[in-house]
């Protein structure tokens, strides 16, 4: 039978309240001062209540000052001036909250009971990252991608590190665009142990890195980076993939990856459907990059998809590979969510401060509905199963429910914070707003 809707509606909100008591059970203050963020005990707002407050309004379409520091001071029953939080912010921001994130969203939670191949890795660990375009003015602190007509451009790169099965985040720092895949694929190993699989594109392929994976008794599987020599590890002769390939159609062999590091890995080959051999082969001919230009073997080798794994045989069979590798995608399903539907793209760029505490905001709540996918998934039924995109639309589109939900408050005391705070005009002397014009009109002439 399928899960009633209310059931799981309650459930939701469940979740979304236990926020708040996993918050008030962290010392906040420890991360605060580790972070630089917080030199002196908070005199008037507390961590918690800060926190709270962000949380709250990670939901919204674009953080701003007056509206942070009404929720703020709303969690704290206090007033509370944009004023204030503004002296507050600092650029340490980016890691204290960076470090909220892993504390409260990188406690183990429960998993879907999984058996056959993936059932001998503890963890299976995602690594990916999304880009967000900038307003030119913030290129000094995210640099974009640099062109001979302008280096102005900005840009912030996101890393994600986290367990496919159980939605815990492991790593999560911001860059400019110009940090690179290649350059962060060592973050892996501040979170690696033992017994985990890594799944990770091309991106991050270094072969050192691969190498200090496994002295950490740790797994990979990733495409083969054309180029790369191969050995055979029996005579230790260079392999010629190309030759191999037409003389058996399909491998599956151990080989010596790399010409310094010749690391020992298994190298599986599987044939593609000709319609998308062609494709591809067509996409990479179309490359306006001339030092991307195909050669003959490079054109060849898009027939098959080529992967590297430290996984044997006898617990993968060939048949394996390809699906296992396709469960990557998730990650590129977590980012669309979180652009799509959750306003990644709606930032409060005005300055450095404002973008980092609107950026690490938003992905507060982003983190946060992709485990609230994971819960929903585990109380739900084996008939139905929970698709991050379209709870990740209901989640914005119920924006004001969430706020309640982790402020613990109903709707309509919500709903009243709101007029109380953010529907009268600015009292300025300046500039006169459309009432007081209008009662000017009306007092007699003369």
């Amino acid at each position: 039978m399928p899960t009633p809707a209310p059931k799981l509606a309650t459930s939701l909100t469940q979740n979304l309240r236990q926020i708040r008591q996993q918050l008030s059970q962290i010392d906040l203050n420890l991360p605060a001062r580790q972070s630089g963020f917080l030199r002196r005990s908070p005199r008037k707002i507390p961590m918690f209540n800060f926190l709270l407050g962000l949380l709250a309004l990670a939901a919204e379409c674009c953080l701003s000052l007056e509206r942070a520091a009404a929720v703020i001071g709303l969690t704290a029953q206090t007033s509370y001036t944009k004023q204030a939080l503004c002296k507050r912010l600092n650029d340490r921001i980016e890691r204290f909250l960076a470090q909220v994130a892993l504390i409260l969203f990188g406690q183990q939670s429960q998993s879907p009971d999984l058996r056959g191949w993936l059932q001998p890795f503890g963890r299976v660990l995602l690594h990916d990252s999304t880009t967000q375009a900038l307003p030119a003015h913030l290129a000094k602190v995210f640099p974009g991608s640099s062109n001979q007509r302008s280096n102005q451009q900005a840009a912030v790169k996101v890393q994600l590190i986290g367990d496919l099965r159980t939605a815990t985040l492991f790593h999560l720092s911001l860059s400019g665009f110009r940090r690179n895949d290649q350059a962060a694929a060592p973050d892996i190993l501040e979170v690696v142990q033992r017994g985990d699989l890594i799944i990770r594109d091309l991106g991050y392929w270094a072969l050192h890195v691969f190498e200090a994976i496994l002295l950490k008794g740790a797994h990979f599987l990733s495409r083969y980076r054309h180029g790369t020599t191969l050995y055979d590890p029996l005579t230790g002769r260079e392999l010629n993939l190309a030759t191999l390939l037409r003389r058996h159609g399909s491998l599956d062999q151990q080989v010596l990856l790399g010409a310094q590091q010749k690391l020992a890995v298994r190298l599986v080959a599987v044939p593609v459907p000709e319609a998308v051999a062609n494709e591809r082969r067509r996409r990479a001919r179309a490359n306006r990059d001339r030092r991307l230009n195909p050669s003959p073997a490079r054109l060849f080798l898009l027939g098959w998809n080529i992967f590297v794994t430290s996984v044997d045989r006898q617990t993968w069979p060939p048949k394996a590979i390809q699906p296992i590798y396709r469960l990557r995608w998730r990650i590129e399903i977590v980012f669309k969510a979180w652009k799509s539907h959750l306003g990644f793209r709606e930032l409060n760029c005005r300055s450095a401060r404002l973008l980092r505490l609107s950026l690490m905001t938003k992905l507060l709540f982003c983190v946060l509905v992709y485990q609230a996918c994971n819960h929903l998934e585990l109380i739900g039924s084996e008939a139905r199963h929970v698709s991050l995109l379209r709870l990740a639309r209901i989640c914005a589109e119920c924006s004001a429910l969430v706020a309640a939900a982790i402020l613990g408050v109903s709707p309509q005391e919500w709903l009243a914070h709101q007029l109380d705070s953010h529907v009268f005009y600015e009292k300025r002397k300046d500039r006169r707003n459309f009432y007081e014009m209008l009662a000017e009109l009306a007092r007699p002439l003369g």
